[in-house]
Parts: C-alpha cells; sequence; structure tokens
C-alpha cells in the first residue's frame, strides 16, 4: 500500500507522545507491522516496552508508557543531589508481571526497569523535562532518599548527605508513617535510620 495513503495516520502518531502496534492495527489493518518495521528501520520510532512506540528520542518516554516513576539515583541526579548518572532507573509495579525487567538501551541511552512493590509506589512529583518538552513522574527528594535506602542503592554514600540537604524531614517521617501503614517489609530499620538522619 503506498506511503502517502497513511500520511494522517503517521501525522497523529507524531504528535502524539507514544503509541500501541494495536492502534496502529486499527486504524492501517495488515499493513500496520510493515509501517512500524519501516519506521524502525529508518530510525524514526523507538521501542519503548514490547509493542510500545515513540518518535520522540529520549529514554525518559518509557515513563509515559507504563505507570511507573524515575528514581534512585536518576532521581538524585534531577533533584541535583548527584552529578553523574550511569542509566536512567525506572521503578515500576508493572516489572515482572506485564513488562519486563532489567537493562534495555532506548535512544542509546541505558534504561534499567526494576520493579517496586505496589506498598511503596507512591512518593512522586510531575517535573518537566525540557529534553521531551513534556511532565513525567519522578520520586521527590523524600522519596528518593527511601528508595535509595529500601534498595541499597550503591552509591548511597555520596548521594544520602546532598539528599539530606533538600529534603523535608516533616514529609520524610510522613513517608516513614505510611511505609509502616501499608506493611512495607523492613519498615522499622528503615524508619530507625531515616529518625537518626
Amino acid at each position: 500500500m503506498p506511503h502517502y495513503k497513511y500520511s494522517q495516520l503517521l501525522e497523529e502518531l507524531r504528535r502524539s507522545s507514544f503509541f500501541t502496534y494495536s492502534f496502529v492495527e486499527r486504524a492501517a489493518g495488515s499493513y500496520a507491522k510493515l509501517l512500524i518495521h519501516r519506521l524502525r528501520e529508518r530510525g524514526e520510532i523507538e521501542e519503548l516496552i514490547k509493542g510500545v512506540y515513540t518518535f520522540k528520542k529520549s529514554p525518559y518516554m518509557i515513563v509515559k508508557a507504563i505507570p511507573s516513576y524515575i528514581g534512585l539515583g536518576s532521581a538524585a541526579f534531577l533533584h541535583g543531589a548527584w552529578d553523574q548518572v550511569t542509566a536512567i532507573t525506572v521503578l515500576s509495579p508493572m516489572v515482572s508481571s506485564s513488562v519486563k525487567g532489567g537493562m534495555r538501551e532506548i535512544a542509546g541511552y541505558k534504561v534499567y526497569l526494576r520493579r517496586i512493590s505496589e506498598k511503596m509506589y507512591f512518593g512522586y512529583d510531575y517535573i518537566f523535562i525540557d529534553e521531551i518538552g513534556e511532565f513525567l513522574r519522578v520520586s521527590d527528594p523524600e522519596k528518593t532518599l527511601i528508595d535509595i535506602l529500601y534498595y541499597r542503592y550503591p552509591f548511597r554514600d555520596e548521594i544520602i548527605p546532598r539528599l539530606v540537604e533538600i529534603v523535608d524531614r516533616g514529609k520524610l517521617m510522613d513517608y516513614a508513617d505510611e511505609i509502616r501503614r501499608r506493611g512495607v517489609r523492613g519498615w522499622r530499620s528503615l524508619s530507625n535510620y531515616l529518625e537518626n538522619l
């Protein structure tokens, strides 16, 4: 089928943050698979997760595709509490149930998808990312500190002192109470550590 027949569909896809294969299949029928293949081959689109694509060349777009937030060292970097970031870390309760976790490459950047339990999935803000011109979920400084302790993040000794300077202690203790109420494993040791900061 001719490419110009689907020019309106392509414009609609370019305007959206992300799109799914099933959406393209409903609009283009049997031509969908070939259309997506050609767009990927030309480097116009990036696959975020299986069957979900975007025209935006940013690894941050994965946060729009699944319930998740940018966390750990990546969030500390965005809050100015750390000077380096190796791979963008995304925490999601969907990992392992419907999305494969681990390291992947999106738009030439390494992205690490980690599972977070439903009980720990809270404490994020929407931050505007200039690179993509959109708001994304990023753990707030208080939740970033809690996640770094909870996951025993390897660079925690570098990050924690700078995070402690910017966190709201009242909000931090509210989060500690929330973790206790939700029955998160290890809440006692986490609460004790936070009280002694």
